[in-house]
């Protein structure tokens, strides 16, 4: 009789969870089909969960010919819904975006948790350990740094160097982290302890039926709120793994894209205004993470950039878009006929025809020495690149501290070639994350501190920190130029991209996680850029005054990277195929930039 009496308990509940879960998937589609603005009509997602439902008697039935129960407990369906329930507040970034969805998730979860235990049996453990991980990190990156992961995060995280993984990787970073496994495999551990003695039809059959549950709900949504990340986690671990392989690609087709192109050299080109022995030296400095609004020539309350602001010869570009959030893409920007970003545009018109500028220098009697920070060294996606970018260089040069140590490097070179037309390419870690080149025995502003356990909490510190780093680079130039001193010089300075300091919500590039934020309407797109001649270069040739006019002319336009390459030519008067005259700043038929900006 107790037997009896246990299981019509059982049958009970499970009729009553089944019949709760029928009830809630009613109201849903009701009140969903209800908000439709045209008549309901099924897409993708409701086709293949009503196949599966349909499909879901003819196997119940094989079952039972078969001597196997299709069901779960009713302590398994009760058990398993609240872990999914717990699963979704604490991981589903959604069920905060979309409160309303909610249910959706809890039915995919107990599906997906169903059809992996059925499939990979106790292997299911550790692919739930590792989900969960990721989910935590996903949340902890939205609340330290306004950033998830898509394919461009990871991309950069694979590319980062040593010091910014270490900026990251606080002790307080690296706790919460560790605490992440627990909760992690507790609840990896709560899927396996309630699915442990299901059968694998009995799995496969409940998994089908709330996935299908799953998909008709979804499909029921309005227009307007349908949405593929909703179906969480099945859409989040297929984010996340073409997120990766998206990574992998995107680094390996910049090198590509930089070792395809051909030499613009291999083309006839010529200089008019030079012989090869006036000495005259162009310093060609692409600078890092210099956001335009953060340098005190622009207006900035703070007074960054002392020395330069005092320099009456100075035509300064307050108005220059950056083309990427990549260095990479923004040296091909620069350096090559390339215009702007690949991921932003993709029209086959804005892809680089050619190689370096600095080829075309070297082609015409100039002596090329590039400069590096401590990275260069490796074998990293921008090592690669800027490898390419530079090959035709005499010699190259790490700096082995701080950018500081590249001067007596700097005039090493300038020494040994006295009469020679050089190029001095710079490109150093300037005001990159981590922030940390300043001069720290005497920083200009107080206090300083580069906490990225939660920037936010931090930034005073993190912006005193980052304006120093852009004072420091002030100081830098300086150098650079007293070096240069007695020669014929042109200094043309460009930022990369911005950095994000509380900007627009986020810290840090955190834009290359915020894929409804594209970074062109941004502030960290804007950059800082100027050209600083000397008295000599000026004097030098008759069109070199009459560039720099011009260039004082276009100095309030919008300008942007890809004006860089054909303003060197007409800077020095290069002449060459891939000369254009539309992008020459020194030029009077140059157009402004008119793409997309803040």
């Amino acid at each position: 009789m107790g037997a009896l009496l246990s299981r019509l308990c059982v049958w009970r509940s499970r009729r009553m969870f089944a019949l709760l879960l029928a009830a809630y998937a009613a109201a849903a589609a009701w009140a969903n089909i209800a908000a439709w603005e045209s008549p309901f009509a099924l897409n993708t997602a409701g086709i293949v969960g009503a196949g599966v439902l349909l499909a879901l008697p003819v196997t119940a039935l094989l079952l039972r010919k078969a001597g196997q129960s299709s069901l779960l407990t009713a302590g398994q369906l009760w058990a398993l819904a609240a872990v999914a329930a717990a699963v979704n507040v604490c991981g589903n970034y959604y069920t905060f975006v979309a409160p309303g969805q909610m249910p959706l998730g809890i039915l995919l979860t107990m599906g997906c948790a169903c059809l992996l235990r059925a499939v990979f049996g106790r292997l299911s453990w550790p692919i739930w350990t590792f989900f969960f991980f990721t989910q935590l990190m996903q949340a902890l990156g939205m609340l330290e740094y306004g950033s998830r992961f898509n394919s461009l995060v990871i991309a950069e995280a694979l590319e980062a160097s040593a010091e910014e993984w270490l900026t990251y990787m606080t002790p307080t970073n690296i706790a919460v982290l560790s605490l992440f496994v627990l909760p992690s495999a507790f609840f990896a551990s709560l899927l396996g302890l309630v699915l442990r003695r299901a059968g694998r039809p009995a799995l496969l059959q409940n998994g089908l039926c709330f996935c299908a549950l799953s998909l008709m709900v979804g499909a029921s949504l309005p227009p307007h709120k349908q949405k593929l990340d909703y179906y969480w986690p099945a859409m989040e671990l297929r984010a996340m793994t073409m997120a990766w392989t998206e990574a992998l690609s995107l680094n390996e087709a910049t090198i590509n894209q930089a070792e395809s192109l051909r030499s613009p050299a291999e083309q006839p080109s010529s200089i008019a205004t030079l012989k090869g022995d006036e000495g005259a030296v162009l310093v060609f400095h692409v600078g890092e993470s210099i956001r335009a609004d953060r340098m005190s020539l622009n207006g900035y309350e703070r007074d960054t950039t002392p020395w330069l602001r005092q320099q009456g010869a100075l035509i300064n570009f307050p108005d220059c878009i950056s083309a990427a959030c990549d260095t990479c893409e923004v040296e091909l920007a620069v350096m090559t006929d390339g215009r702007r970003s690949v991921r932003e545009s993709g029209a086959e018109a804005m892809q680089p025809k050619t190689g370096s500028v600095l080829d075309l220098f070297a082609a015409n009697g100039f002596d090329v020495y590039t400069f590096f920070g401590r990275r260069c060294a490796q074998q990293l996606k921008y090592d690669r690149v800027i490898r390419v970018l530079t090959h035709c260089s005499k010699e190259r040069f790490n700096a082995p501290g701080s950018p500081w140590t590249s001067v007596p490097q700097m005039q090493g070179v300038l020494e040994k070639t006295p009469r020679r037309n050089l190029v001095l390419f710079i490109n150093n870690e300037g005001s990159h994350t981590p922030f940390e080149h300043y001069d720290r025995e005497n920083p200009p502003f107080t206090p300083t501190g580069i906490n990225f356990e939660h920037p936010a909490a931090h930034a005073e510190e993190v912006n005193n920190a980052y304006d120093s780093t852009i004072h420091y680079t002030d100081e830098f130039i300086r150098r650079v130029t007293e070096a240069l001193h007695g020669r014929p010089w042109v200094y043309v300075y460009i930022s990369d991209h911005g950095e994000y300091l509380g900007h627009d919500g986020m810290w840090g590039r955190a834009a290359l996680g915020m894929g409804h934020i594209p970074y062109h309407s941004t502030t960290g797109c804007r950059v800082g850029m100027f050209v600083l001649p000397s008295p000599e270069f000026a004097a030098l040739h008759p069109h070199f005054a009459q560039a720099l006019d011009n260039l004082r002319l276009h100095r309030t336009m919008t300008v942007a990277d890809e004006h860089i390459f054909h303003t060197l030519l007409g800077l020095f008067g290069i002449e060459t195929p891939y000369y254009d005259a539309s992008l020459d700043l020194t030029g009077e038929q140059v157009k402004p930039y008119d793409g997309p900006k803040p």
